[in-house]
């Protein structure tokens, strides 16, 4: 795979943030009552990406025990840290080494950016506060993903 269509796949994962800032500032009375729903939906899209990874590593021990390390990080992070905005950095430099690993399968990288992109929509409806106006905080936390999945690409 190209650096460029690598870079870009990167970018457009990392715009589902952007869509959910998007979509919040235009129907921010919906925020309140769909977070039981957002809380869901950031869930779901965790357990399929690792899901259709490991699903592709199975037959190989070293990255399925480091698929397996990385999820049980997630987890981790999941129920110990309560600060929404440090779990969504920490989650994202996690997807970074996915978005990488999963660079190898075209089929896999497809579905894996996708997911990323789903993950990112429920996340940015949960940290963006309108009355903090706070959506370039939320860009520059979480744009480790980009940096880490595109610095894994040159080593």
């Amino acid at each position: 795979m190209q650096f460029i269509n690598y870079f870009f796949a990167s970018i457009i994962s990392f715009s589902g943030l952007l869509i959910g800032i998007m979509l919040v500032k235009i129907a921010p009375e919906e925020q309140k009552p769909l977070q039981k729903y957002f809380i869901l939906l950031r869930k779901i899209p965790v357990l399929l990406i690792f899901a259709f990874l490991l699903f592709y590593y199975f037959n190989d021990w070293i990255y399925f025990t480091a698929l397996v390390a990385l999820f049980g990080f997630l987890l981790l992070v999941e129920y110990k840290i309560n600060d929404l905005k440090r779990k969504s950095m920490l989650v994202y430099a996690v997807f970074g080494i996915l978005f990488f690993l999963s660079s190898k399968n075209t089929h896999l990288f497809a579905i894996e950016s996708s997911l990323i992109l789903l993950y990112g929509l429920p996340t940015a409806s949960l940290i963006y506060k309108r009355q903090e106006k706070n959506s370039y905080n939320t860009i520059f936390y979480n744009f480790v993903f980009v940096i880490i999945s595109n610095l894994l690409f040159f080593l």
